[in-house]
């Protein structure tokens, strides 16, 4: 795997050699934007929606909008004033629990590897968040930009999570939530636990995959192939009050069956 990056990770006076690596591959597909008469790819234009020109790229500028249909331009001079130098440093700001940081934070996962004469404190590093049960938060600058970063030890290596900063976190507002508290009878709370330790286990990723992904490209193979493809239809319910006793005992017994075939199979 090759290093995008290669910097140190720094906190008070020690400074460890790091590579960064991405940790996460896309799986998404992809698709091209066809003319349905001659399946011609289609090209992106830059069209001014005033004079309707279609521009070059020496005649287009960045503009933020201060408030409707008003704009303030800025020049690349204007914007180099502000760019945030590569310092080549993770600079851990503190450590905290990790049960602190909301996953809401959390952005691209990143592998940290040592760099050259960097396998010493890099393991000395791993070791001590183990030990203490903690994480790094820190702050880099990448491609012009400073971020937050969370760096987590897993296994005998560094994890990075890029970070959203608070004020990129929306306000759960207009989302339905109850305005007041929703009466719970002792029944269903009783049996919502019991479904929820029957559903109980260690996590495995390896048992999760793409269902819809692989569904997808089964069809556009069998459509290559000139083959009819059937998708299974798959029809959600809303489960209303007076049925949720009965969906949660059936839901306790479907989990226990399922648990049992997973320890025989």
């Amino acid at each position: 795997m090759r290093a995008m990056w290669k910097g140190i990770i720094s906190f008070g006076l020690v400074n460890i050699p790091v590579a960064l690596f991405p940790a996460i591959e896309e799986k998404q597909l992809h698709f091209n934007q066809l003319h349905k008469d001659d399946g011609g790819r289609i090209g992106y234009q830059k069209i001014c929606k005033v004079c309707g020109k279609n521009l070059e790229a020496e005649e287009i500028i960045r503009g933020y909008e201060l408030e409707k249909g008003r704009y303030v331009t800025l020049s690349d001079d204007e914007f180099a004033k502000f760019a945030r130098s590569a310092t080549r440093a993770i600079e851990i700001q503190e450590f905290v629990d990790a049960a602190a940081i909301d996953p809401i934070y959390l952005n691209t996962a990143y592998y940290l590897g040592p760099n050259e004469g960097g396998a010493m404190p890099y393991a000395l590093l791993v070791d001590a968040l183990k030990r203490a049960q903690k994480v790094g938060v820190a702050k880099m600058v990448m491609r012009d930009k400073e971020t937050l970063a969370l760096i987590r030890p897993t296994e005998q290596m560094l994890v990075m999570n890029m970070m959203h900063y608070p004020d990129e976190i929306r306000k759960p507002e207009g989302i339905g939530l109850p305005t007041t508290a929703v009466k719970l009878g002792q029944r269903e709370v009783e049996m919502a636990d019991l479904l929820v330790k029957s559903m109980s286990g260690e996590f495995e990723p390896t048992e999760f995959h793409d269902s819809y992904r692989e569904e997808m490209l089964a069809m556009i193979r069998a459509k290559a192939e000139g083959v009819e493809f059937e998708a299974e239809e798959v029809k959600i319910q809303p489960t209303n009050m007076i049925d949720i006793v009965a969906r949660l005992k059936a839901s306790i017994e479907q989990a226990e069956e399922q648990k049992k075939a997973r320890m025989t199979g």
